[in-house]
């Protein structure tokens, strides 16, 4: 058979492409260090790469998952931890008021100076943390409290739900005294009230008997309209009809704290809901959450002071002292959190360092195979060049 110098060429050019190919993968392989810097270097192994990449991309999602929640929580218990020191200097003055040993004017400065750990604990409850606020559940845009106004019952009547609305700025606390009985729409009947604490009084009638009958107590700066159909008494000596209008704190967050999901299965609370720990007034319903209401129980500490009403400041004690177990209990949960968080932190990060290793055992060239090989295929690519060299350059007058 006779070989063409055609042949020769194309089987001389077919050799050097080859050996071309295969040391410009190799020369690749050894820039990258990676076995797979394409699909078709090996698809079912890029398969699995693109398989543990989208794993480790969930497991980095919840790890930076659990680093945000675990400094939220971090920043939340220390607050609570300041908010439990303020609960103790609270405590310690509403005993002092409970022993009935200071006049008027000491008791009302022990008024202010609560209301100034009342503010305090405000400050905390509205803290936040970066651009969210950490006791406002999942509105975490919202400023959990605001101020409003309140009412304490220190009378056998009315109840809450005789309170209609309250309107006006409130600059003092103000207590209200029936003087007269009557039912409120039905009859006329008068009322002393004060700002002072007692110290002084101003008069008024709610007259029911007018068209329309009134059932508004003018107040001053506020006004306090009443249901019609309240049955009132005239006090007298702690008995009878009489309530304080002072402040509250009504919570304008969510029901429901913000979660975040830190493993595949566990979502975490990353904040609080603000009435669980603090109480307050749902403004919805104009109603006190339930008890241990802390807000609410200060408040009405505040307002006892404020007239000297020992015994009714000592009817806060235990309130308060249960409100204290609440901020310690929450404090406590947010702590236990922090540890799981940690837990799970830590295991994430073993599990990513599994899935790198695994991503590395396939996609990751070995590089003394490599050099061996790198070496052979430049060892080749030179002889063929050569060879190619001496064929092509042979000519009839070789032969002659």
């Amino acid at each position: 058979m006779r070989i063409s110098t055609t042949q020769i060429y194309a089987q001389s050019l077919n050799s050097i492409n080859s050996s071309l190919v295969r040391l410009t993968e190799l020369n690749k392989e050894t820039s990258s260090q990676k076995r797979l810097n394409a699909p078709s270097d090996d698809p079912a192994g890029m398969g699995n790469v693109m398989k543990l990449r989208t794993y480790d991309e969930s497991l980095a999602s919840q790890s930076e998952n659990g680093t945000i929640a675990n400094g939220i929580l971090g920043t939340a218990d220390d607050l609570l931890v300041q908010a439990s020191e303020i609960m103790s200097s609270v405590l310690e003055q509403a005993e002092q008021g409970a022993t009935g040993t200071f006049n008027l004017v000491q008791s009302q400065m022990m008024a202010e100076e609560m209301r100034s750990y009342m503010d305090s604990l405000v400050d905390i409850a509205n803290a936040k943390s970066g651009d969210d606020y950490l006791f406002s559940g999942e509105a975490t845009d919202t400023s959990p409290y605001e101020y409003t106004t309140g009412v304490t019952l220190n009378g056998d009547s009315p109840a809450l739900t005789d309170i209609v609305e309250i309107t006006g700025e409130l600059e003092d606390s103000v207590w209200v005294e029936f003087t007269s009985d009557g039912i409120v729409g039905v009859d006329s009947i008068d009322y002393k009230f004060s700002t002072n604490g007692g110290d002084s009084w101003e008069t008024g009638t709610m007259d029911g008997t007018a068209v329309p009958p009134e059932m508004n107590l003018n107040l001053g700066d506020i006004s306090v309209e009443m249901n019609a159909g309240t049955v009132l008494t005239a006090a007298d000596d702690g008995e009878g009809s009489q309530f304080i209008v002072r402040t509250a704190l009504s919570y304008n967050g969510s029901d429901k704290a913000m979660s975040v999901a830190i493993s595949e299965s566990l979502d975490v609370d990353v904040n609080t809901v603000g009435h669980e720990a603090f109480g307050g007034v749902d403004p919805e319903t104009g109603v006190p959450y339930d008890e241990p209401n802390l807000f609410e129980t200060i408040n009405d500490a505040i307002a006892y002071l404020e007239i000297g009403d020992e015994a009714g400041v000592a009817s806060c004690l235990e309130k308060l002292r249960d409100g204290h177990e609440t901020i310690t209990t929450v404090s406590a949960d947010i702590g236990s959190s922090e540890e799981k968080i940690s837990f799970i932190l830590s295991s994430l990060s073993l599990s990513r360092e599994r899935v790198a290793s695994a991503i590395s055992s396939e996609e990751d060239a070995n590089t003394a195979q490599l050099s061996i090989e790198l070496s052979q295929a430049s060892y080749i690519y030179e002889a063929v060049l050569k060879s190619s060299a001496e064929i092509i350059s042979s000519s009839i007058m070789d032969y002659i």
